[in-house]
């Protein structure tokens, strides 16, 4: 009987870790731009080249409010934040005492909601007005998920922690509530390194912030952040992992157990402010953005100062708010219409193409308020890069040196489209302010 026992103890044991290890698998996008920040996807499936509002649309869902934060698949969960009661109109934003945050649970096969968290504001946000939160709202930061809970950043409101499966309030903590100078609201989204969330608080208190997963208290800080809005990018997963961080005219290496500084480099976006986040390719990290079109390749790893050490070059590139990404050893770029290819080991420019009108009617993939204002960055699979901007048109360019538009497809419902989307099973999960869409046959 003992023996019974233990065999049936060991049985329940490795049924426990096959459960908890098959909640992450490769086909997860658990945070903004997949497990790994890259937007590329790992995964070898076939994704749809020419989609529309009546093909190779899977399924689709009207959602309670807008929101630029992305989608994040977990299992057979789709994810994502929205906001209602405040900010939806520009022309009458209505009352800010009335906003609302929403979490929500849908199911990644058939869009059927699963749970559903609601909760008021509890300390007032920046103001919908002027050239920041109007453009993005008051949900833009992705969520992250270790794939038994679900965290949460909504600014000044704080941070929130979820249990996977009910949408159960577990935690919240407060990580600022102050504003910066141009009262641009939060969109910078958390990342996760072990037991530690990590939050660009830079916007609520000029601060990087390090919580711990399970308690939401503050392991450690870093100050004077100030007017970035990128996500960090952790690189690795043991005593040696980085976390790289891009701010204004520099890029950081820090420990994402500790917060501490390991290296800086002084070569960095040169501009007031950080938009996009880095991305890492072959043990070296790119910065780009902002209004001057930086671009800088810096070696990962030294000690201090590596800006003479590490940089391995510098030049422009497109893209002041929407982030780069890297196939096959090319750097590609999007902004205000135009497509950048850039060789990752020289930094120098392959093609500088702009992409064709956009069918909404606004020139070169603008938007209702020109091409400046898109906020989606690409994501890459199957050999291509898809790129949606603000009117709901979506760029599908092949994914080499070559320039060569594959479609441009279109989704327009009438409403923004500003999140970045989540690939998982050669599916296509992107949001506008209206509706999520599953794209796929």
């Amino acid at each position: 009987m003992r023996l019974n026992h233990f065999i049936t103890a060991i049985a329940a044991v490795v049924f426990v870790v096959t459960i908890t290890v098959s909640i992450c698998q490769a086909q997860d996008w658990l945070r903004f731009r997949g497990s790994d920040g890259s937007g590329v996807s790992p995964e070898s499936a076939t994704t749809a080249t020419e989609f529309s509002a009546d093909k190779n649309l899977a399924w689709k869902v009207e959602l309670p409010g807008a929101g630029a934060s992305a989608p994040i698949i977990v299992g057979d969960k789709v994810i994502l934040t929205c906001y209602t009661g405040y900010g939806q109109d520009r022309r009458a934003p209505g009352n800010i005492g009335d906003l609302k945050r929403h979490v929500i649970c849908y199911n990644k096969k058939t869009g059927k909601k699963i749970w559903q968290n609601d909760f008021n504001n509890s300390v007032a946000e920046d103001p919908f007005r002027g050239m920041g939160v109007p453009e993005h709202g008051y949900a833009s930061s992705t969520p992250v998920s270790d794939g038994k809970h679900v965290f949460v950043f909504f600014g000044k409101t704080g941070v929130m922690a979820f249990d996977l499966a009910n949408g159960n309030e577990v935690w919240k903590k407060s990580v600022g509530t102050g504003s910066g100078r141009m009262k641009w609201g939060s969109g910078a989204s958390p990342v996760l390194h072990n037991d530690v969330l990590v939050v660009n608080a830079s916007d609520e208190n000029s601060n990087l912030v390090g919580l711990d997963k399970s308690t939401g208290e503050q392991v450690w800080k870093a100050d004077d952040i100030t007017n970035v809005w990128s996500t960090p990018l952790v690189v690795g997963d043991k005593d040696d992992a980085v976390m790289v961080f891009s701010i204004p005219s520099e890029v950081w290496g820090l420990n994402p157990k500790n917060g501490k500084l390991k290296w800086y480099s002084t070569n960095g976006v040169s501009d007031m402010s950080v938009s996009t986040s880095p991305v890492v390719s072959d043990n070296v990290v790119y910065a780009m953005g902002g209004r001057s079109g930086t671009a800088v390749a810096i070696k990962l790893g030294g000690k201090s100062d590596v800006t003479k050490s590490h940089t391995v070059w510098e030049g422009k590139a497109t893209g002041r708010i929407v982030s780069p990404i890297i196939v096959d050893k090319h750097i590609f770029g999007f902004s205000r219409g135009l497509a950048t290819c850039l060789d990752a080991k020289s930094g120098e420019e392959v093609y500088k193409k702009r992409l064709p009108n956009d069918p909404s009617g606004s020139a070169g993939g603008g938007g209702r308020r020109g091409p400046s204002s898109d906020y989606c960055s690409p994501v890459s699979a199957d050999g291509k890069i898809y790129q949606f901007v603000k009117s709901g048109t979506c760029y599908v360019i092949e994914a080499s040196p070559k320039f060569k538009v594959l479609a441009v497809n279109s989704l327009n419902d009438g409403s923004e489209f500003n999140s970045t989307p989540a690939i998982s099973e050669g599916k296509i999960y992107v949001r506008s302010n209206k509706n999520l869409y599953c794209i796929g046959g």
